[in-house]
């Protein structure tokens, strides 16, 4: 099959969520009357998408083009080595440009950065990704239209102008960045992280809401779960207003960023073969909850020392990335460590 070319359209994560959620609503009554297909969300079986987010400056003058991706799996986490299928390009980027091998469900924002010269020009840098049977590319640019500075960054999550003045959290992973380690045994990841304290913390907002025009028929909730390879699906009811919410403040989580070749059955795939104590947050754009942008979400409480310790268990030989993200709910950064598991 050839791939298909993803151009991506620049709007923000809140409107992200507006127009999908607009487009339910259009659709809900031909899906009823019809077979209700299109209506549909599927825990697995579907391909990987990956996006273009932006092109961010750095003080040196070289520049930062960030990719992420949408996993159309609500539950399926795909594994896709770097090779034909998972690549940058051209040279001298790719084909391996820090791209992840193991995808997370669903939305899953700034994920990785490919860094280019400031006389990079015109020139395009191309994410390839194929998965179930479909390829797509995304191609990051220097385009105006896809300029982030910090502030740009923030309003991609808080849908308008963020407060002045915050900063990044800094991580700081103890030990080794490249680690060995043998399969059932535990081996613990300390990571210390500070923030500045802005956004305040547990701070929620609610930037976008969707109603549904009074005496319109465009109308959309959601319900579920509705067999076992569907997790949501339109139910025609009304829903005024659809909240889009995200609570803000300082967060933490480790989670597989790349695995070892080849994939372990079920749908975490390779995320099966590590297991962490305590168990950790989801770090992907999740409505139906456990995440910033759901309803029912509360923000961990942050260790003593801003210290959090995380127990790690392998069970199968390989190389495995663990990434370990902070977030203040606006900002992120992050810091990987490369495991050798050993028998």
């Amino acid at each position: 099959m050839p791939p298909v070319f993803v151009r991506t359209l620049k709007v923000s994560t809140a409107a992200v969520f507006a127009i999908a959620i607009a487009c339910v609503a259009a659709h809900g009554v031909r899906a009823q009357s019809e077979d209700g297909e299109s209506m549909l969300t599927y825990s697995r079986g579907q391909s990987v998408i990956p996006s273009y987010e932006g092109w961010h400056p750095n003080p040196d003058g070289t520049i930062d083009l960030w990719f992420g991706y949408q996993n159309r799996n609500y539950r399926e986490e795909l594994d896709v080595p770097i090779g034909p299928d998972n690549n940058i390009s051209p040279q001298p980027y790719g084909p391996d440009g820090g791209q992840p091998t193991h995808f997370l469900p669903r939305r899953n924002f700034w994920v990785f950065a490919v860094r280019v010269p400031k006389d990079f020009g015109e020139k395009e840098v191309v994410w390839t990704v194929k998965s179930h049977g479909k390829t797509f590319q995304a191609y990051g640019t220097l385009r105006p239209g896809f300029f982030h500075d910090d502030s740009g960054m923030q309003r991609e999550f808080f849908g308008e102008p963020p407060p002045a003045g915050n900063k990044a959290p800094e991580i700081k992973l103890e030990g080794n960045p490249r680690r060995t380690a043998k399969v059932g045994q535990s081996t613990t990841l300390t990571a210390v992280v500070t923030d500045d304290g802005q956004p305040p913390q547990g701070t929620r907002f609610a930037p976008q809401v969707f109603r549904n025009r009074p005496g319109s028929d465009m109308q959309a909730t959601i319900c579920g779960p509705s067999g076992p390879d569907v997790n949501l699906q339109t139910c025609g009811a009304p829903i005024t207003p659809v909240g889009l919410y995200l609570t803000v403040g300082l967060r933490m989580s480790c989670f597989l960023y790349r695995g070892p070749d080849g994939r372990a059955p079920g749908d975490f795939g390779n995320a099966a073969l590590l297991s962490f104590d305590p168990p950790q947050g989801k770090v992907y754009v999740d409505l139906r909850g456990g995440t910033p942008f759901s309803l029912d979400y509360t923000l961990p409480p942050i260790p003593k020392d801003n210290k959090w310790e995380i127990h790690t268990t392998f069970q199968k030989p390989g190389n495995y990335v663990v990434r370990c993200l902070a977030h203040d709910g606006l900002l992120g950064a992050s810091q990987d460590v490369t495991f050798t598991v050993t028998p």
